[in-house]
């Protein structure tokens, strides 16, 4: 009798699971609101217009040497993944501790649990990056034969994103000082990338090497240039090496971590 792969059923439950849990948390985001997901919508394009107007108007920086004279547009290729990043990160660290019932009693696999809010995460902000392309078709400043490295800054951010999550979320639940730390984290990991500044800004050469270490440099340069056009300006490795690491020594301590995971909720 020839029946359906085990593997391959459960790969199918997973996925509907992983469907389900991001429509859920979507939902539960816009729950009540009269435009509902047009708010993901609304709020990047409400967001870069404030940045053109205040550094256009305001406040001008200039950039030398980056693919773009307008510090609005440089700022908005970076704020993306970041935005996604911080949330899928700050979120994924507390994601198995508020969530204990769906753990407890729908045995459902956690990994699933961390994986729906980055995806959601990379969703949302996957709605601004779709209405800046547009923005910057109008303004003359989209590089569409450079879009396609979207797709690789897509992959390598949702590998770096799960697999840090992963890790969080499992060390959270046995040190619960885990995600109020991460928070810490995080606001010093957007200062020493370069979303506001531009790295040509670093003189120091030794703390320039640093930054370019970072994997959110490499990151947000790879966006620039998705958007932008204009080549890499910084090497991927870091990047690359990072996103690999996070998924393996996340999953791993994830692993070890699991089988605890419900008796420690």
């Amino acid at each position: 009798m020839v029946g359906v792969p085990l593997g391959g059923r459960r790969a199918r439950q997973s996925l509907f699971l992983l469907r389900e849990l991001v429509v859920r948390n979507l939902r539960s985001r816009y729950a009540g609101s009269v435009l509902g997901l047009l708010w993901s919508l609304v709020n990047p394009l409400w967001q870069l217009a404030l940045f053109t107007f205040v550094f256009s108007y305001v406040v001008k920086f200039g950039i030398p040497g980056e693919q773009t004279e307008s510090f609005a547009v440089f700022l908005f290729c970076a704020l993306l993944p970041w935005f996604a990043m911080h949330e899928g990160l700050s979120r994924s660290a507390s994601a198995i501790t508020d969530s204990p019932d769906l753990v407890k009693k729908m045995l459902l696999p956690a990994e699933l649990l961390v994986a729906s809010l980055v995806l959601g995460a990379m969703l949302h902000s996957g709605v601004g990056a779709l209405a800046f392309i547009v923005v910057l078709a109008v303004l003359g400043e989209l590089s569409v034969a450079s879009l396609p490295l979207l797709l690789v800054a897509v992959v390598l951010q949702a590998a770096l994103t799960f697999g840090l999550g992963l890790g969080l979320a499992g060390a959270n639940v046995y040190f619960r000082d885990i995600a109020q730390a991460t928070g810490l984290v995080l606001n010093t990991w957007f200062y020493v990338t370069p979303i506001i500044y531009s790295i040509n800004f670093i003189e120091n050469e030794t703390i320039r090497q640093l930054l370019e270490l970072n994997p959110l440099t490499g990151l947000v340069y790879l966006y620039r240039a998705a958007f932008l056009g204009g080549g890499l300006r910084v090497s991927l490795v870091p990047l690359i090496a990072c996103a690999a690491g996070a998924v393996v020594l996340g999953g791993a301590l994830f692993a070890r971590l699991k089988d605890g995971l419900a008796d420690e909720i």
